[in-house]
């Protein structure tokens, strides 16, 4: 349902590789938060801990990925369609992780004016559904402590805080305030 009350029909399809391999996505958000990284070391001992708090302005977010990039094993690709509309209005991308028996979230990506209706729970949904089928222990994902609203929603779809890496996408990725955050859903 859109927030304005409007039902919304929209159905899911698999996204084949031979025609989808490279499309390009457009990740786009603000957040009027971000999670801070706090360090405590010690001879013996160290910890993180991220508060979340208020930003200074707002963060603006414009990236861009694509489906099924060579760096990923064993892909598969869904799009929502809404109506008849020919391109996806949303995405969701899997991997999976043999050695560790872990499905891995690669996108997962609502376009803007689609979000808050249902459709990012339902792909959630979907991963679980397939995870299960395929007996997987974990579902894991990827995302960063200034996308505040990407964690409230995988929170709420029952992910929790599985690991961080403060190097992962560049060596300043403090100073940036963009540090990768692991989530996973375990069964």
């Amino acid at each position: 349902m859109f927030p304005d009350g409007d039902i919304l029909d929209f159905v899911i399809k698999e996204l084949p590789q031979n025609e989808y391999k490279y499309h390009e996505l457009h990740y786009t958000y603000k957040s009027f938060e971000h999670y801070k990284l706090e360090k405590v070391t010690s001879r013996n001992s160290f910890s993180f801990t991220y508060n979340r708090k208020m930003r200074d302005e707002v963060y603006e977010h414009d990236s861009y990925d694509t489906l099924y990039d060579d760096v990923w094993q064993d892909c598969e690709a869904y799009g929502v369609f809404v109506d008849d509309q020919t391109e996806p209005v949303a995405y969701l991308e899997l991997s999976r992780e043999e050695w560790n028996d872990r499905l891995r979230i690669t996108n997962l990506l609502v376009k803007e004016e689609y979000r808050r209706c249902g459709i990012g729970r339902f792909l959630i949904e979907k991963a679980k559904e397939i995870a299960c089928k395929e007996d997987r222990r974990i579902i894991t994902l990827e995302t960063q402590s200034c996308n505040v609203p990407a964690i409230d929603f995988y929170l709420k779809q029952g992910f929790v805080f599985s690991g961080t890496n403060l190097f992962f996408y560049s060596n300043i990725d403090e100073e940036y305030d963009e540090i990768m955050v692991e989530m996973a859903y375990l069964y």
